[in-house]
């Protein structure tokens, strides 16, 4: 699960994507070291002060609660698809960021879906199933 789904579980105001991630299946959904490093920096980039600790107390219950052992590495298997995903997304013209092809790249290791709310980012990578919760 990329960023943009998680940092939706932090922010209170997305309750569409809380509601689908409580229907899942308990144990079933994962999330990527990648995303839990752009979480982290963003929240080390807000300023200092009570919004900025809440956040991050609320990420740390996530991570350690809601995804414990479920924190999935970039490792050599995701690093095989990621050459291939980004070669095709830059012959189709189409680049993609780092970090959204090491998300990719997990997950088409691990045979897993994507939940994302940003789709196009993930358009064009063959054999990726993304669901849009």
């Amino acid at each position: 699960m990329p960023t943009c789904c998680l940092s939706s579980c932090v922010r209170s105001h997305r309750r569409g994507f809380v509601s689908w991630l409580d229907d899942q299946p308990a144990g079933e959904v994962y999330t990527s070291a990648i995303c839990r490093a752009e979480i982290e920096l963003g929240l080390m980039l807000m300023p200092p002060g009570k919004r900025q600790e809440a956040l991050s107390q609320a990420a740390q219950a996530m991570f350690d609660e809601e995804f414990a052992g479920r924190c999935l590495p970039f490792n050599e298997d995701a690093a095989r698809y990621y050459g291939r995903i980004v070669a095709a997304r830059t012959r189709a013209g189409r680049p993609i960021s780092v970090e959204d092809a090491q998300t990719a790249a997990i997950a088409l290791a691990h045979r897993m879906q994507l939940a994302t709310r940003n789709t196009a980012d993930f358009e064009i990578i063959d054999g990726l199933e993304i669901i849009n919760p």
